[in-house]
This record gives C-alpha cells, structure tokens and sequence, in this order.
C-alpha cells in the first residue's frame, strides 16, 4: 500500500471514531437533559440537606489546631482540592458559556432580539453584581463555614444556569445574569479560604494552583458548548444547553456534600474564634468587625495598588472572556462553532500551564529574593502587553498580515501574564497585609477586577454598535497590561 493511501485510509478511520464519538456524546446530553426539568427539586432537596448539615456541624467558623511543622495535610485535604476543581472548572464553564453562544443567543428561532450593546450590558450585569458582592463574600469566608458557603453557592447558580435557558426576552437573560453574579461572588474566598485551612504548609502554593488550574479547564470546555449546541451530532440549541449543566452543577452537589469538610476544629475555653495562622496569634472574634479588618488592609501604599493592578490586568481578562469569540468570528470569517474552542481553548491552555510553571519559577527564586513573586507576574506582564498591541494592529487598521494562528498564538500572551498572576497573587497579597484578612482583601481585589470587566464588556459592545472593531479596546487593554506589569516592581520591597 502507498505512503499516501495508508494516510488516507487512517485520516478515514480517525474521521469516523471522531464522528462516533461525537455521536455518543451528544446522545449522553441529550439523555442528560432528559432530567433536566427535575433540577428544581434536586436542588431543593441539597438546600434542605445544607441547612441540616449546618444546624449539625454549626454556621460559624470555628478555630484550627495549632500547625504543626513537618505534618501532611492529610487525606481530606487532597480531597478537598479534587472536589473544588470540579466546583471551579463548572463555575467558570457557566459563566463563559454565554460569550461562545453570542450569536446563538442573539439570533435565529430560539435566540432573543438584542443588540450587541444590549448583550454587553447582560455580561455587565453579571459582572456589577458580581464585583459589588466580592467583598461581602470574600468577609463571610473568614466568617462561617466554607463548606456551607460553596455548597450554597454552587447550588444558587447552577438553577441560574438552568432558568438561563428558560429566558424568553432581554429582561429576564439580564436578570437571571445578575443573579449569578450574586451566588458566584462567594465561591472563590471560600474556597481559596478552605484549601488555605488545610494546606497551611508547603503544599499551600500548590493546591491553590491545581485548584486555580480548574478556571482555565473550565473555560476550555465552555468553547465547545458552541459545537454541543450546534453541531448536527448533538445540537442541543443554546437554551437547552444551559438548562443541561445547570442541571450537571446541582447534581454535583450531591458530590460536595458527601467528599467535602470544613476541617476538624478546635474549641477554645472562652468559646471565641481565633485566627488559623499560628505566626498571628491569637485574636478573639470583635477584632474582626468590618471596619477594623478595612483600616488593617489599608495600612500603608500596598493594598491600594494591588487594586490598581488586579483592575488593570482584569480589563483584558474579562475582555477575552466575554468578547474574544466574536472577535475572532469578525477578523477572520469564522463561524461560531469554530470561533468558540479556538477562543476559548490556546489562551487557556497558555493560564494552564503558566499557573503551575510561574508558582514553581517564583517559589525557587523567593529563596533568594523575597520579592520574587512579584516580578515573575510583572515580568509576565510586560512580555505579554506588546504581544496583545501587536495581534490588534490589523484590526486598527494597520496593513500588517497576521494570520489567525498569529493573531491566536500573541493574544495567548495574556493568558501566560494571568496565569502567573492567578498562582502569585495570594501570597504577594499575604506578603503585604495582616493574613488574617486575606479572604476579604482577595475580594476586595475581585471587587475591582471585576469592575473592569463590567465597564469593557459594556464598551465592547457599544463600540462595535458603533462601526468600531473590538480590537480597540483590547488594544487600550493591552497598555494597562504594561502599567500592571510596572507596578508589579513598584511594591514595597520585602528584605526578610
């Protein structure tokens, strides 16, 4: 047999195990969503069992055993990890699902007459909320049990991914987008809080990076909820996609309640809550009032700025989440179902493996330079602003030939800059507050990166509305990724 026919004939055979595939796994959704009508009363029955574990085990947080140096987090510690990268990687395949499906949703028998402007402000509503509540949920993570926030939470969006799909006009897509911004405002701390709880020795960095790997899983298979809906081997629409992995995320829940734990406590005489870092001491629960944690995290220049950088880092970010599929659809001539993985799957890839890389990069140079994990997000930043300036250059109208691999391959730059970010800012931020208000100062932070994302989402939109490529403002956010990457040598330098 010729070289040429052997690769045809195997091109052949890969073609239909694919098809085949694609096949089997349109007729498990479809099986799936069969049950999808029963999410509400599955998610009734895991609210009623939440609250019965919480009146059992107790709403507040409570106390941990003093560190012991040398100990292994343990078995539910590893645990925890595993089930929150599930709960991660569904929450973040929620909220990207609804930039892959723009044109689905905007068009056609089952879509909603709007505007791109109008769907922009559907992202930004999702964005406001989630940004106003960060805060509020980043101080109840250090507050009561993680365990009931996450469940909580987990369960509130995944029934607003389900009535997504039940949206029949502009108003209630607005809403039902508000309302996830509303539950998802409180996973992150709590989460980012348990696993803190558990690994509190050297495998902090790296289950906060395997957790934080989760994000980009999640947006990865999100690109593809455009071939789930489209694609003549499942084509499932847009509105019972969403009804489907709502009703994925509030089964999951059923996972969370029997694998995830608060860890074990420990009670003190006086019955106070104390702090969980040992090097803090041992601070009873009046000094976590509202406004002594927020003169603590403004103590000094630091926390300001870290602000002003998460809020410049965060325009592209939310840009890309929310815009980057249409974009590609729009310089290159793409369809939907090819615009969605392509969008969602090399940047992603690019946070993936830069979250794991840049928490080791920066680990071994702390040990010779204690501001290291900050100039490896900087550093970071500074490569990948120009590349994001450049990929855009054609759609300002500049006559430079970059083709779509091109134009992909400089925008995945960004993802290399968020994922060091993703694996760095928790211990910068530690570093430079009192660690015992980390959960809320990380949302403060969200607060202001979220912020971002509301106003260039909204400006994506508009413009385009306008005749303006969205190239713009992701050029515009291409320079405030330099700023940020600046400002990252600008923080109050550590000696020891």
């Amino acid at each position: 047999m010729h070289q040429g026919s052997f690769i045809d004939v195997l091109l052949m055979f890969l073609g239909t195990i694919l098809q085949l595939f694609g096949e089997m796994f349109g007729a498990a959704i479809r099986w799936c969503s069969s049950y999808a009508n029963t999410t509400l009363i599955v998610a009734a029955a895991v609210a009623l069992a939440a609250v019965l574990l919480g009146i059992k085990n107790g709403f507040r947080s409570k106390p941990l055993p003093a560190y012991v140096k040398g100990k292994g987090p343990g078995f539910w510690a590893w645990m925890a990890v595993i089930v929150l990268w599930v709960v991660v990687m569904l929450n973040y395949f929620d909220r990207q699902l609804l930039a892959v499906l723009n044109t689905s949703i905007t068009s056609g028998e089952q879509g909603i007459a709007m505007t791109q402007a109008q769907f922009g402000m559907v992202t930004s509503a999702f964005l406001i909320v989630y940004a106003a509540l960060s805060p509020v949920g980043g101080y109840l993570a250090d507050r009561f049990s993680r365990k009931f926030i996450i469940l909580c939470s987990l369960v509130v969006w995944s029934v607003v991914t389900w009535m997504t799909g039940q949206s029949s006009s502009y108003e209630e897509l607005i809403f039902w987008r508000g309302a996830m911004g509303v539950s998802e405002a409180f996973y992150i701390p709590a989460a980012l809080a348990l696993i803190s709880d558990y690994h509190r020795g050297s495998t902090r960095s790296m289950a906060t990076g395997l957790h934080m790997s989760g994000i980009y899983a999640g947006q990865i298979l999100a690109g593809y909820g455009a071939w789930i809906a489209n694609d003549p081997a499942c084509a499932l629409g847009w509105r019972l996609t969403f009804e489907t992995f709502g009703f994925i995320g509030v089964a999951y829940a059923l996972i969370v309640i029997l694998f995830l734990r608060d860890p074990e406590a420990k009670e003190t005489e006086e019955g106070e809550a104390m702090t969980e870092d040992p090097a803090a001491g041992s601070v009873p629960t009046e000094d976590f009032s509202i406004g002594h944690v927020l003169r603590s995290l403004f103590t000094g220049r630091a926390m300001a700025m870290l602000l002003v950088m998460y809020a410049c880092a965060g325009f592209a970010n939310w840009f890309l989440m929310g815009w980057y599929p249409r974009l590609l659809q729009d310089m290159f001539g793409i369809s939907e179902a090819d615009a969605g993985p392509m969008a969602t799957m090399w940047v992603n890839i690019a946070k993936y493996a830069a979250v794991l890389l840049a928490a080791v990069v920066a680990d071994m140079w702390y040990r010779r330079n204690r501001n290291a994990r900050a100039y490896v997000p900087g550093i970071c930043f500074l490569l990948a602003g120009p590349c994001v300036i450049v990929a855009m250059l054609p759609a300002l109208g500049v006559p430079i030939g970059l083709t779509l691999v091109a134009t992909v391959t400089l925008v995945s730059m960004q993802g290399v800059a968020q994922g060091s970010l993703d694996a760095t800012l928790m211990p910068v931020l530690r570093s430079h507050i009192d660690e015992r208000f980390s959960a809320t100062g990380y949302g403060l932070l969200n607060l202001t990166s979220v912020s971002a994302g509301a106003l260039i989402s909204w400006l994506g939109g508009y413009l385009k509305d306008s005749g303006i490529a969205l190239g713009v403002p992701l050029s515009i956010a291409g320079f405030l990724m330099v700023i940020c990457g600046l400002l990252f040598f600008l923080l109050p330098k550590k000696t020891a």
